[in-house]
């Protein structure tokens, strides 16, 4: 759904008339944002507006918001109300009002935004449109309506900067500003990573970053998290804004002599759109290369799906920008085998461990690590038919113990389910599964989704995450609820990339499979740096559970 087409060349006129060349990659320079204290109807406001605007206002809906839209020329002044809420300061939650709270952009009842077209005549003239148009529309909305009315910041997209105006127009004064000058800082970085607009998440840090950590967002609905800003834009026009990858949040490691900077980055496609615009999608993460590159990055790590759609950071790796990049995968696999040796501890040995996704590149480099672990186990590793025939050649596979399926239906006679497979989606159901089975789910997106847990309360299904001390990142992955949020908890993809940048390693690591030796620095500095499995979290809004230990009968399951 976004669009990420050529830029061409066009010229401009910076503030001092110079002309310069500039890139075009998006049909917006400049939006300037206004909230309205109250949930005023659409129709009003568009009414109170329609004097001040040059036509007449048009509905449209869409997934996002339902809205209003005014275009003339090549401006628009788009009234919303969207659908999703807010994103509420966490010292405010649990408050049902804002009656006694200052109006932000945070507690608006709706959204205003004047987005002004770049190849606009009158699209150079900024001054304009953040000194006398938005204050003109506050202050008619204001006396109009009779309620507060915030112009809270100003977007230019071509710079990229925002400036924060804070100007509170009241139906009985004149506007109010927070500000003895306005608040400037950058937003973005030549056009090609746009820095998010949450105040609470903005990097303040400029220098050489000690590496990037590269992920999507799970939904669609993700795709504007980052910019609440834009709320009341319809995902049309959202697409138009958003660059091809987005920097999101710092992430700080505190290790015992230094601190590592770096930055959390996002490419715009969710999983479903990444498949669908597999192109578009490679593209983003070359532009998050330069960036990198630009940065002085010393290590790039790919989360979530971004391996499957690199050929395992092989098309990054080749790249011109030549930044260092690795998977994730060895940590993961380490984590995995792991985590199945915890879990066969309290449930008890013996059990079927079956491994949804065995022939991908995590999958195998799982089964190397269960296999040396633990040569006897009896192991289902399951996958496509096509890819079945690569199993038998992974170090350390045994038929006499070691089984192949393509049928999903296999898995109930497994005590553990390891799910690692690159689908899109949730692939397995409540009746998949046997009786009180041990589900280990790391897949990003989940194979297993919460409704399964509901429906069998017999199952346990944890997640396969990391705990690494010293780890700050503000960002919400969404890997656990606000009441159990846990700093230390996270991707064991991102701990890999922790422990390579706390390392100083040199160049690329995991690139395709992981080697043996990989495996032992990881093992090696993993202990050193106190980072492991963080055993055992379920779902968000469940948390960190417990397994319970299960009679001989039932370790079995699975065995005959």
């Amino acid at each position: 759904m976004f669009d990420t087409r050529e830029s061409s060349s066009a010229t401009s006129q910076d503030t001092d008339g110079n002309t310069s060349e500039r890139n075009i990659d998006c049909d917006y320079c400049q939006m300037e944002f206004l909230h309205i204290a109250e949930a005023i109807p659409l129709s009003r406001v568009a009414e109170v507006l329609r004097p001040l605007v040059g036509s007449d206002f048009v509905a449209r809906l869409d997934e996002r918001v339902d809205s209003v839209v005014a275009t003339w020329d090549e401006i628009e002044v788009i009234v919303a109300h969207p659908f999703l809420p807010p994103q509420v300061d966490q010292e405010r939650i649990g408050e049902t009002h804002f009656d006694d709270q200052p109006l932000t952009e945070n507690n608006a009842g709706l959204y205003i935004t004047v987005a002004i077209k770049r190849t606009s005549s009158r699209s150079a003239q900024t001054a304009y449109w953040q000194h006398e148009y938005a204050p003109k529309l506050a202050s008619k909305l204001a006396q109009e309506l009779h309620c507060d009315v915030l112009h809270s910041k100003s977007w230019e997209l071509d710079l990229p900067k925002t400036t924060i105006w804070n100007r509170l127009t009241r139906a009985t004064r004149t506007p109010e500003a927070s500000h003895d000058k306005p608040v400037v800082f950058p937003s973005g970085w030549k056009r090609i990573a746009l820095i998010t607009t949450m105040d609470n998440l903005r990097p303040k840090y400029d220098g050489p970053l000690d590496f990037l950590f590269v992920g999507h967002p799970r939904t669609s609905a993700e795709r504007a998290k980052p910019f609440p800003l834009a709320r009341g834009l319809c995902s049309t026009s959202f697409a138009k804004i958003v660059p091809p990858c987005a920097i999101l949040s710092p992430i700080d490691v505190t290790l015992e002599n230094r601190v590592l900077r770096c930055e959390l980055v996002g490419i715009p496609q969710a999983h479903t759109e990444m498949v669908a615009r597999l192109p578009q999608a490679r593209e983003c993460l070359l532009k998050i290369m330069e960036y990198a590159a630009h940065r002085e990055v010393k290590m790039v790590g790919l989360g979530a799906l971004i391996p499957s759609i690199s050929r395992q950071g092989r098309l990054l790796q080749q790249s011109r920008f030549r930044v260092p990049v690795t998977t994730g995968h060895g940590f993961t696999a380490l984590t995995i085998a792991n985590m199945v040796d915890e879990i066969e501890a309290i449930i008890g040995k013996g059990g079927l461990v079956a491994v949804m996704g065995a022939a991908g590149s995590t999958g195998r480099a799982a089964l190397r690590c269960m296999f040396k672990r633990s040569p006897h186990r009896k192991i289902l590793a399951v996958d496509l038919p096509e890819k079945l025939c690569e199993l038998p050649r992974v170090p350390g596979w045994n038929p006499e113990v070691h089984q192949l399926s393509s049928l999903k239906e296999d898995i109930k006679k497994a005590a553990i389910v390891v799910c690692v497979t690159n689908a899109v989606g949730s692939i397995l159901d409540a009746e998949d599964f046997g009786p009180n089975t041990v589900v280990l789910d790391d897949a990003q997106p989940e194979n297993v989704s919460q409704c399964v847990a509901e429906q069998r309360p017999d199952l346990k299904i944890v997640k396969c995450l990391a705990r690494i001390p010293g780890l700050y990142c503000p960002y919400d992955m969404g890997l656990l609820s606000p009441s159990n949020r846990n700093e230390q908890i996270n991707f064991t993809c991102l701990a890999e990339t922790i422990l390579l940048a706390a390392e100083n390693h040199q160049g690329s690591f995991v690139v395709g499979d992981p080697t043996d030796e990989q495996f032992q620095h990881l093992q090696i500095a993993s202990s050193r740096h106190k980072v492991t499995p963080a055993s055992f979290y379920s779902f968000p809004d469940i948390g960190k559970i417990e397994l319970a230990s299960r009679t001989p009968k039932a370790s079995l399951l699975g065995t005959s």
